[in-house]
C-alpha cells in the first residue's frame, strides 16, 4: 500500500504553500467617516486637528442691562458700544419718548416737569417688561420717581460717572441749553440725585478715567459676569418678599 501512494505522486520538487496576501494598511482603506467626527490629520503631523470653536463666555442675563447717570456721562455713546461688544439691542429711553411725544424740552415747557415724570416712568416700565438681553440707557432725572427704583431692583444696574470738569471740556454745549446758561447747574443737580444713583446701582464706572473701547470691555464683561440675587423691596399689602436671581 505504501510503495502503491508513492509510485502515485508526482516527481520533482514539492509544491510551494501560497504567501498571505499583503496587510492592507490604513492609507489605502477608504471608510465612510461616522457623521459629526472630526477628520484626522495626515500622518507625521503629530496631533489631529480641532476645529476651532467660538468662545461663549458666560451667558447674558435674559433681561435689560440697565444704565444710569448724569447729563453727558456717555450713556448713549457707551451703552452703544457695550451693546455691540455683546451683540444686544441698544434702548435709549429719552429716545423712545421723543418719538412718541416730541421734544422733551417743548414737552416740559407745555405739561411740566411731572407729567414728563409720569410719561417717562411708564415707558422704562414697558421697556424693562420686555423680553431679552438689551442695554436700557435712561435719563439723568429717571431715578427721582420711585416706582422706577422699585422696579431697577431686579435688574442689573451700571452707573456711570464723570466730573463737572470733564462734562464742559467735552459735552456739546450747543445741544445741552442747561449747561450753556448755567454750567454749575451740573454740579448742583448731581449733588441733588447722586445717593437715587448710588441707591440702585450694581456697579459704578468713571468715564473721565478710561477709553470708551476700555470701558465698553469691562462692562460687558461684568454684565456676562452679573448673577446676584436681589430681593425687591416690600411695598404697602405685600405679604411677604420674593427674591430674583440673575
Amino acid at each position: 500500500m505504501t510503495r502503491h501512494r508513492r509510485a502515485g505522486r508526482i516527481a520533482g520538487p514539492p509544491a510551494a504553500a501560497p504567501k498571505p496576501a499583503p496587510p492592507t494598511t490604513p492609507e489605502l482603506q477608504h471608510p465612510t467617516e461616522p457623521i459629526g467626527l472630526i477628520p484626522q490629520s495626515p500622518r507625521g503631523s503629530g496631533r489631529p486637528r480641532r476645529r476651532r470653536r467660538r468662545r461663549s463666555g458666560a451667558k447674558l442675563p435674559d433681561r435689560a442691562v440697565v444704565f444710569v447717570g448724569p447729563m453727558a456721562a456717555g450713556k448713549t455713546s457707551l451703552g452703544k458700544r457695550v451693546a455691540r461688544e455683546l451683540g444686544i439691542p441698544f434702548v435709549d429711553s429719552d429716545a423712545v419718548f421723543v418719538r412718541a411725544h416730541g421734544a422733551i424740552t417743548d414737552f416740559f415747557a407745555k405739561h411740566g416737569e411731572s407729567e414728563f415724570r409720569r410719561i417717562e416712568a411708564e415707558v422704562i416700565a414697558a421697556e424693562l417688561a420686555a423680553p431679552g438681553a438689551r442695554i436700557l440707557a435712561l435719563g439723568g432725572g429717571a431715578v427721582l420717581t420711585e416706582s422706577t427704583r422699585e422696579l431697577l431692583s431686579g435688574y442689573p444696574v451700571v452707573l456711570l460717572m464723570t466730573t463737572q470738569e470733564a462734562v464742559l471740556r467735552t459735552a456739546n454745549i450747543q445741544r445741552r441749553p442747561l449747561l450753556r446758561d448755567d454750567p454749575e447747574a451740573w454740579g448742583r443737580i448731581l449733588a441733588e440725585r447722586r445717593p437715587l444713583y448710588e441707591e440702585v446701582a450694581d456697579v459704578t464706572y468713571r468715564t473721565d478715567r478710561a477709553t470708551k473701547e476700555q470701558l465698553a470691555r469691562r462692562v460687558a464683561q461684568w454684565a456676562r459676569s452679573f448673577r446676584k440675587t436681589r430681593e425687591p423691596k416690600r411695598t404697602d399689602g405685600d405679604t411677604a418678599p420674593s427674591n430674583r436671581s440673575e
